[in-house]
């Protein structure tokens, strides 16, 4: 047993340093920060960048990260900063050279509990949302935290009633400001509207929703109606909610084994996706959901979190416990392949992010930086990346969905 582990653990080490040999072809950024603690989530901030203070060749973007501790060691909310190149810097190329990217720590907010999610708010960037190992769901205004960390204590601005247990699913409403959705392993989604009076910093679930036999693994809104959302479950099941009548309005079997993660298509109406313990990721369309209009299959491991990449309508991302990121592009499917590029994946995955060396936690696409992903995993690591455009080509090489729709 101890030599297997010690194999692994060479094998790991060995593909590490292929990665890291081969970053400078493969990626025009990489950045890797060591946390304290490992990070369940990771979340960029829906606001533009600002200039750095300290620097003008560089652009400030937020993240959100949180703490996974152990021993009774307390758990915090981590605001983080992200200095990335900033793309209308007009200053000499000398100085952007000497101008190294980097993630920094900005504010810490205490937790009572692990943070198993957090979301900002896509109207305000001040408000998070998270979701720790306990039953409530937190929000937390920022603006106003800073304050009171002063004093140390866990104070969230509200708090989010109607679960039984702990659970990942979380989900703003882009559409309905201040719709919260929730989903956890007590078989229930929670809805709440945080604009709603609460009492004592304490607000009940405006509506339950219940239909799945077994834990919740995730729900997502629509993107585009703000009466419908989705949702999926360790029951296999993928469900289609309408709030006209609190009821799922489509039910499928969509995979042979837990599915752990829905996105929803930003630019198309119809197109979902789902991440599967299968080791697969399925393409849905919402007006025949009995088949997957494709199914993505490279990852080794669970497939844990899917998500559209904002700036691209044919492009998602999915991540496992087979410590990779994996980027797939829909208009690549079927492609021909060159002799040999096969053993590589099939020719719709345009990327696998090899950076970590444990099992990926969470991923986010940056929707003010086209291409860049920061990514977090049990290894402690948050990573800041963007594929190299020899890889992923200049956006106008990049096209809407073809034969999907």
């Amino acid at each position: 047993m101890a030599e297997d582990e010690s194999a692994e653990l060479q094998q790991l080490e060995e593909e590490f340093a292929v990665w890291k040999k081969n970053t400078p072809i493969l990626y025009d950024l990489v950045i890797s920060h060591a946390l304290e603690w490992p990070s369940l989530t990771v979340h960029w901030a829906p606001l533009p960048p600002r200039p750095s203070a300290g620097d003008p060749s560089l652009a400030v973007h937020r993240l959100v990260l949180g703490t996974h501790t152990s021993d009774g060691v307390p758990n915090f909310l981590v605001l983080a900063d992200a200095l990335l190149p900033s793309q209308s810097d007009g200053s000499g190329q000398e100085d952007a050279a000497a101008a190294i990217p980097k993630v920094e720590i900005s504010q810490k907010i205490r937790v009572d509990g692990e943070v198993n999610r957090a979301r900002f708010m896509p109207q305000n960037h001040d408000i998070v949302g998270a979701k720790t190992n306990g039953c409530e769901v937190y929000v937390f205004d920022c603006s106003k935290q800073a304050s009171k960390q002063q004093e140390g204590g866990f104070d969230p601005d509200l708090r989010l009633t109607g679960h039984d247990g702990e659970g990942y699913g979380l989900s703003w409403s882009p559409l309905k400001e201040g719709y919260l959705l929730s989903a956890s392993h007590d078989k229930k989604i929670c809805l709440w509207n945080i604009s709603a009076v609460a009492q004592d910093k304490v607000l009940s679930a405006m509506h339950v929703f219940e239909a799945h036999e077994t834990v919740v693994g995730d729900v997502s809104w629509h993107l585009k109606n703000d009466s419908l959302f989705g949702s999926v479950g360790d029951d296999c099941q993928l469900m289609i909610w309408d709030l006209r009548t609190n009821k799922p309005q489509q039910c499928v079997k969509a995979h042979e084994k837990e599915v752990n993660s829905v996105s929803f298509n930003s630019y198309n109406d119809w197109i979902l996706a789902t991440a599967s313990s299968d080791t697969t990721v399925g393409l849905f369309d919402m007006r025949k959901l009995s088949t997957p209009l494709h199914v993505f299959s490279s990852h080794e491991g669970e497939v844990l979190q899917v998500e559209w990449d904002p700036n691209h309508e044919a492009v998602l991302a999915s991540s496992s416990e087979d410590r990779r990121v994996m980027v797939w592009d829909l208009n690549r499917i079927g492609d021909e392949q060159q002799e040999g590029d096969a053993s590589d994946g099939p020719a719709e995955l345009l990327f696998s992010h090899g950076g970590h060396k444990a099992k990926i936690s969470d991923f986010s696409w940056n929707k003010n930086e086209p291409w860049v992903i920061s990514s977090v995993a049990e290894d402690n690591a948050v990573q800041v990346w963007q594929m190299a455009e020899s890889i992923c080509g200049d956006d106008d090489d990049i096209q809407a969905m073809d034969g999907y729709v």
